[in-house]
């Protein structure tokens, strides 16, 4: 159960009393301790950041520990493998964690950890489009690093419309049914930042003419 080379010595006695003895060293390597947790979520400033990192290959529990680096500003590393608190700084750490198991093997592995701004996707709301009339509305984004790219991460769009990468949402409506989508917008260092909206196109005004009728004879 533990890792290290021991050195003893055995004795073999027959009936007769008589004896020999031969000394002997024999080696105990550990097993491989992979550290399985193959990236860290990026975190945002100044939201709370939670991360269980995992190991596997020896014998559980394991501890944890930087072995060299340090975590972005804000941030610990707790002994059950717990990267917690609020990141400080915007910007990308490189650390190498530790996994000791419960022989005392060990294994390590270097992990980047980014921490990314808070990227603020606007308008809040979306003007209200008309069946049958060209629409044309611009997302924006800010709080990155320009250029943004734009793009539908959930749901979609109503039917006749559609966002570029450059955030525009252009087209004509040709339906009154609901849409409720999220539009995400990364920056050029891939922080991403979204906003979900709800459009209802609505059907334009319908004139029906005369006003009045004439009466009949």
């Amino acid at each position: 159960n533990a890792a290290g080379s021991s050195n003893f010595t055995v004795r073999v006695t027959h009936t007769n009393d008589c004896s020999a003895t031969r000394a002997y060293t024999l080696s105990m390597d550990c097993p491989v301790i992979n550290v399985t947790t193959a990236s860290l979520a990026d975190g945002i400033v100044p939201n709370t950041y939670n991360a269980t990192l995992a190991a596997g290959g020896g014998s559980a529990p394991y501890t944890w520990a930087l072995a060299s680096g340090s975590l972005p500003a804000g941030l610990n590393l707790s002994s059950a493998g717990v990267i917690s608190g609020t990141p400080a700084t915007v910007g990308t750490s490189t650390f190498t964690v530790r996994a000791t198991d419960n022989n005392n093997c060990a294994g390590t592995k270097s992990l980047p950890l980014r921490i990314c701004p808070v990227i603020d996707v606007l308008p809040l709301t979306l003007p209200v489009p008309t069946v049958g009339t060209a629409y044309n509305q611009t997302i924006t984004a800010g709080g990155g690093t320009a250029p943004y790219s734009f793009s539908v991460s959930s749901g979609s769009l109503p039917a006749g419309l559609s966002l570029s990468s450059a955030g525009a949402i252009t087209g004509t409506p040709a339906s009154t049914a609901s849409a409720t989508f999220t539009v995400q917008a990364a920056d050029s260092t891939l922080c991403y930042g979204s906003r979900p909206y709800t459009l209802i196109p609505v059907c334009p005004a319908i004139t029906i003419s005369p006003s009045s009728l004439a009466n009949g004879l």
